[in-house]
């Protein structure tokens, strides 16, 4: 048995070399562009269980110096391989770290408990050691399953091949990069299209113009992407692997190229929303989901043909931290006005905020100086975000289905929903526009209500506004 899987898997990585060379010196130079300290490689072992998983984990071209050994959270039995000599010699016996020594290979075993068993359609994410200040430079991963469950095991790796045996289900994938989740179900999806870039499963045979636009598709990120044609498997992020619902253009197109922008700007992989719209500004197409697509054109209509070429260059030159702040800070340098449209939208859920410009200047309650609190121009008028202003004056805020109600110790007022009028200590009065106003699942209360209403005096002086209470009640 074992000299029938040492045969194949020397079969399999010689004939694949080849082709793998050229992705991993790619991805060997992208690494040494993002200043990483070290790169290594690593070979892993995996043999699935009925209840765990069995790792054999080898680096090589470990450095002389001391680096920090990370295990996963969820391992257990944690030692050296002792099927290796000087496996890991290297080890402290704490096993955080392998000590300054110049042999550069090292080998350790653990075990990743399945504690329900293997379940069809489970991901496992983070399940291989990391060494600190490292980065995987080549993987090569072999799953052996003892049980024979069969299925489709999926890395984001190019599969080289597998087998089934009489004993066992044998497979292997090689390719640059690490690997930070492993996918498992049972439906075995043949492949259908693979290149450099992409490898895609699919239970049907691809349509010419799907496969055209995968060879065609700028994928500039060097790592390898799985792709899969599933149903109902939406719900599951993934780096390297991509879950796409239908076989569409459209589909293909805008889940592989957030992807590609998720890996080349580390973005995190739950911040959906701001990588579908830097991959709109960068490709220049509406991307991703409704609100991406609106917030893309909302500030390509507003942005002279000059500007959205500054705004551009500005997001390909700004790779590392590129969040919503940031977004807002590149639109604010280049408009000179300030906005905080992708924040506040980003925090807005589904609703959309729509692009509104904000008083530069920092303002005062009491003396006291309000650090989130924002001054908005709309259609001619300057709104105040009214819960932290009114909090501020001592009354509570209070919404129910008759309306809105704001009061303190002698002042009750009530607001009700869209009628013209408003209440105060049991008294109504007409009242010829709204005070408040709902942007973008905020409250704000127009500026000459807000005087009129809440008693306050503003004096607006060149780095400052300042409210204060005009009287007390």
């Amino acid at each position: 048995m074992k000299f029938v899987l040492s045969f194949l898997c020397l079969f399999l990585i010689v004939t694949n070399s080849v082709l793998l060379l050229f992705q991993y010196d790619a991805y060997s130079s992208g690494l040494e562009e993002n200043g990483q300290v070290f790169f290594y490689e690593q070979d892993v072992e995996m043999k699935v269980k009925k209840d765990k998983i069995v790792i054999k984990q080898h680096f090589i071209n470990l450095p002389e110096e001391e680096v920090i050994v990370t295990w996963p959270i969820i391992s257990e039995n944690r030692s050296c391989d002792l099927d290796t000599s000087d496996s890991c010699n290297r080890l402290t016996e704490d096993m955080t770290t392998f000590k300054a020594e110049d042999n550069s290979k090292q080998s350790i075993s653990y075990e990743i408990p399945l504690v329900d068993g293997l379940k069809d359609g489970q991901l496992i994410q983070d399940f291989l050691v990391k060494i600190e200040t490292g980065a995987v430079s080549l993987t090569s991963l072999q799953i052996t399953d003892e049980l024979k469950r069969g299925g489709l095991w999926v890395s984001g790796l190019p599969l080289i091949g597998k087998t089934s045996l009489e004993l066992i289900d044998y497979s292997l994938s090689i390719g640059a990069g690490d690997v930070e989740e492993l996918y498992w179900q049972q439906n075995v999806l043949p492949i259908q299209y693979e290149d450099d870039y992409f490898t895609v499963y699919a239970s049907n045979t691809l349509p010419d113009e799907v496969t055209n636009l995968l060879g065609e598709l700028d994928y500039t990120n060097s790592e390898h992407l799985a792709v899969i044609f599933e149903k109902n498997k939406s719900n599951i992020d993934a780096s390297r692997i991509a879950f796409v619902q239908q076989e569409d253009i459209a589909s293909i197109q805008n889940e592989l190229i957030v992807k590609n922008i998720q890996a080349q700007y580390e973005l995190p992989r739950d911040d959906q929303l701001i990588a579908e719209v830097l991959s709109s500004f960068l490709l220049e197409l509406p991307v991703g989901s409704p609100k991406s697509s609106w917030m893309y054109e909302t500030i390509t209509n507003y942005l002279t043909s000059e500007q959205r070429k500054k705004f551009q260059n500005a997001l390909l030159n700004n790779k590392q931290q590129l969040t919503a702040a940031k977004f807002d800070e590149i639109l604010t340098d280049i408009i000179n006005l300030k906005t905080s449209f992708f924040v506040l939208n980003e925090q807005a859920g589904a609703e959309n905020f729509p692009l509104l410009f904000e008083d530069y200047r920092p303002l005062y309650i009491n003396e006291l100086q309000q650090e989130k609190m924002k001054v908005l121009f709309k259609d001619g008028k300057i709104l105040y975000a009214a819960e932290p202003l009114l909090t501020n004056l001592g009354y509570t805020l209070n919404h129910t289905d008759k309306g809105l109600y704001v009061q303190n110790a002698t002042r009750a007022f009530r607001f009700p929903i869209q009628e013209p009028f408003y209440v105060l200590n049991e008294k109504r009065y007409d009242a010829l526009s709204e005070p408040f106003e709902d942007i973008g699942s905020q409250l704000y209360i127009e500026e000459a209500w807000m005087i009129r209403l809440f008693l306050v005096n503003i004096e607006k002086q060149e780095k400052r506004i300042n409210i204060t209470q005009s009287a007390l009640f």
